[in-house]
């Protein structure tokens, strides 16, 4: 699939993220929005070696685990209209992911044990690869680290760890929060192959995704509240849903690129 309707896909899924999380004021819009391409590119782009019948995502950041449903409601994990009762009762799209979501494998919602169960999958069964995605402020947890002990031992090469790298926090930046850089440095003292990309290019997403490039950590540079103009790199909507007719049209008008944009 060439980039151009890669980025379409990346388009329908956020506005689709971005429809459901308005239509209650649930959940955490802004964080959803920002690991969009990095699973774009996973499920859509021949060229990466990801096979959704066989491997798997894991959400440590599990507050941005809608960000996958729209993605698993098209590839038949359950019925498109289950988008529609996102929180709602009867439905079984929750706020945060649940292994009981088609698709889903892990329980989520306290950060920092997404990577730890993550391991235990890629131990079990070495022929299925596993990918991780954690917040950069999930880094804060002491089990991250305490978990790339037992990976690195392991040699657990497996398992890909991507950070959706959008330098914010629930109440702010992260470098000034708890300072996390050189953060390249810090994973290379647990793995030898750490690369830094723009989690928003499909050129460098397909790089990192290829076959038997030795890449196991992967460092996305992103922003938070990706494709709404006026969210994006502002931490203040990390727990604020847009809730005015003005926000919510400005909203859908800025991730169409024409009146039918879903997938």
């Amino acid at each position: 699939m060439k980039n151009t309707e890669l980025e379409k896909k990346a388009k329908a899924v956020r506005k689709t993220v971005f429809e459901i999380k308005t239509r209650d004021g649930i959940g955490h819009l802004h964080s959803s929005l920002s690991p969009v391409d990095i699973l774009v590119s996973l499920f859509y782009d021949e060229k990466t070696t990801f096979n959704h019948e066989k491997d798997i995502v894991i959400f440590g950041k599990a507050h941005g685990s809608p960000s996958i449903y729209p993605i698993l409601a098209d590839f038949n994990f359950f019925p498109k209209d289950e988008l529609d009762k996102y929180c709602r009762v009867g439905g079984i799209l929750r706020l945060h992911s649940d292994g009981s979501i088609p698709g889903c494998h892990f329980v989520g919602g306290s950060l920092g044990n997404g990577i730890g169960y993550a391991a235990g999958v890629a131990f079990a069964d070495r022929d299925k690869d596993v990918y991780v995605i954690l917040g950069d402020a999930e880094l804060y947890e002491g089990s991250v680290w305490e978990s790339l002990i037992s990976i690195t031992h392991h040699n657990l090469t497996n398992l890909k760890i991507i950070v959706d790298r959008n330098g914010m926090g629930t109440i702010g930046e992260t470098e000034k929060l708890l300072k996390l850089e050189p953060l390249k440095e810090k994973f290379e003292g647990f793995v030898p192959n750490v690369k830094v990309i723009d989690g928003h290019n499909y050129d460098e997403l397909r790089e990192v995704f290829s076959k038997d490039n030795g890449v196991q950590v992967v460092l996305a540079n992103t922003i938070k509240g990706k494709g709404v103009s006026y969210m994006e790199g502002k931490w203040k909507y990390h727990t604020i849903v847009p809730s005015s007719d003005e926000d919510i049209k400005q909203g859908l008008e800025d991730l169409s690129w024409h009146k039918e944009t879903h997938l």
